[in-house]
């Protein structure tokens, strides 16, 4: 059994495995873990199950749900968590009430999966070492 607040997870809420896949591959060998759910209701269980969680929602998964995610359930959590909403051109309004709500970055287009763990690292403050500077060797 693994222990409980020992870890560092990106959690994403996603209708189908897309975000997920690409940032398991993305921080693989990092010490962080992804993990997906395709239930808004899943998400505090997953969050209380970590030390540190960043949420990645995917809006067109279920606004409504997200939307009611966040004012009941988020809203009345003790933890401290960082949200990232991806949303489209239908929910440009909503940014500030997603803000108010909690979200701490919102990306109102689709992004590659490279950006998004480069946002993810940033929201995490994970340092990506430089490429070895090492010169190669000449015989």
């Amino acid at each position: 059994m693994a222990d409980k607040y020992l870890e560092t997870s990106i959690i994403v809420f996603e209708a189908q495995p897309y975000w997920g896949p690409e940032l398991q591959r993305q921080f693989q060998n990092t010490g962080v873990t992804v993990r997906e759910c395709r239930s808004v209701r899943d998400l505090i269980p997953f969050i209380s199950d970590v030390e540190r969680a960043l949420v990645i929602l995917e809006l067109s998964a279920g606004l409504a749900d997200c939307l009611t995610w966040l004012a009941e359930d988020f809203a009345n959590y003790p933890r401290e968590t960082q949200l990232i909403a991806l949303g489209s051109a239908e929910t440009g309004g909503l940014e500030w009430l997603l803000r108010e709500a909690g979200v701490t970055v919102y990306l109102p287009e689709l992004v590659g999966g490279e950006s998004l763990a480069r946002i993810c690292r940033r929201q995490l403050e994970i340092r990506v070492p430089p490429p070895s500077l090492t010169p190669s060797r000449r015989s």
